[in-house]
């Protein structure tokens, strides 16, 4: 990948989270007043060591280390803060395909008394989702989702499709996008 493609994969990722934002002022006003949306760094992972109590370690440090690679250069990564306490994290990647990316970890602080709790995952796949057509992709896929969000995923468009995995298909939004206004 020369430098070139880097730079327009790196302002698709800008573009993703600030779409991010502009969906969660559409959604929440309230809420969008104190949320910013970033990609992972240094700093969101020490705030996550201070998620307690927190029952399922994903291994987000190790994040840090796949951004440099270049088998990770489509991946997106975002951090959700609310003011200045880390709300959410997210890595997905395409993983080699073209059509499809997988969301391969999504989490949210297990503080349920946070204003974000309920929107951390609806803002994540509203990352996600615009990254995807940016790259043109039709499906986004959740990767092993605990079985207690896989109900969330179905309420939001997701459904079980053959050989590919519990998935959300684009192909509706591209019949009604207007490509211009990406």
């Amino acid at each position: 990948m020369d430098e070139q493609q880097r730079a327009v994969l790196l302002g698709f990722k800008h573009a993703a989270r600030r779409q991010v934002a502009l969906e969660t002022q559409h959604m929440n006003p309230l809420l969008a007043n104190g949320v910013r949306v970033e990609e992972i760094d240094y700093r969101a992972i020490e705030a996550h060591e201070d998620w307690h109590p927190n029952p399922h370690d994903f291994g987000w440090s190790r994040v840090l280390k796949w951004k440099a690679r270049h088998a990770h250069a489509h991946a997106i990564d975002i951090s959700i803060w609310f003011g200045d306490r880390l709300a959410g994290l997210c890595w997905a990647s395409p993983q080699g395909s073209k059509e499809k990316i997988m969301v391969l970890y999504l989490q949210r602080d297990p503080d349920n008394s946070l204003a974000t709790r309920g929107y951390i995952a609806p803002m994540c796949m509203s990352g996600v989702r615009y990254y995807a057509l940016l790259l043109g992709f039709r499906w986004i896929v959740v990767k092993d989702p605990l079985p207690e969000a896989r109900a969330a995923y179905q309420m939001d468009g997701f459904r079980q499709v053959r050989g590919i995995g519990l998935a959300y298909d684009l192909s509706p939004i591209y019949a009604s996008l207007n490509h211009e206004e990406l």
